[in-house]
């Protein structure tokens, strides 16, 4: 009996142990940290809301001439329902502009058909802003191209851009018509000059010829 008892007492004793082992265990694998859920949920991408956006540029006149200055004013209207941050809006002015000022606005460039005005700004929902510049125009070199390559036009044209986007939102253009400058106006006289008295001398050369042999035929008795 004693046998058994003891035998009885050391196999409760083992499966105890065994069960503390195996409670360990399993308590250490349920302890150990796994992915959470959220490494195995799809990964959504926020699409931003779709821009609306119109812009207008004009300088209030169909003609512009060397030396005048032309007050530009260019509409933004931001037509969405959300906030459009970070706009970039250019301006580039006619290929003959000398000088350009800009009320909060930056100048760029240099030379002829370099000039660019940039405003940077914030547009919320349904707002409408106006930006302005000034530009005085020159005169058009003779032979030189213009902003609307093979014609007589003062073009100017202003764009929405995002950020630092390449990629306008938004363009217009405002177009004058350009008389013909003072030094096409000197070298085309010039040439009608001589395209004249070479008319003149072709009509009348013929009728001067004749005269001459005239006067040699008679001979100096003739003359008197």
């Amino acid at each position: 009996m004693r046998t058994g008892t003891r035998t009885g007492t050391g196999s409760g004793t083992r499966t105890a142990v065994v069960r503390a082992v195996l409670c360990v265990a399993a308590t250490c694998v349920v302890t150990l940290p796994g992915p959470s859920a959220a490494a195995y949920a799809p990964q959504v991408t926020q699409v931003p809301p779709a821009v609306s956006v119109t812009v207008a540029v004009t300088d209030g006149t169909d003609d512009a001439e060397a030396g005048r200055r032309l007050d530009y004013r260019v509409t933004v209207h931001n037509l969405g329902a959300d906030d459009v941050h970070g706009v970039r809006v250019e301006q580039r002015m006619p290929a003959t502009t000398t000088s350009v000022t800009a009320s909060d606005g930056v100048v760029e460039g240099r030379g002829t058909g370099e000039r660019k005005v940039t405003w940077r700004a914030d547009l919320p929902a349904r707002d409408i802003q106006v930006f302005t510049a000034e530009a005085v125009l020159g005169d058009r070199p003779g032979g030189a191209a213009t902003a609307a390559p093979g014609t007589l036009r003062a073009a100017a044209t202003a764009c929405v851009y995002l950020g630092d986007s390449y990629a306008p939102v938004a363009c217009s253009g405002d177009v004058d018509d350009l008389p013909e400058s003072r030094a096409e106006e000197t070298g085309g006289g010039g040439w009608a000059w001589w395209a004249t008295a070479a008319a003149a001398a072709a009509l009348l050369g013929p009728g001067a010829v004749r005269a001459v042999r005239r006067r040699r035929a008679a001979g100096p008795g003739a003359a008197g």
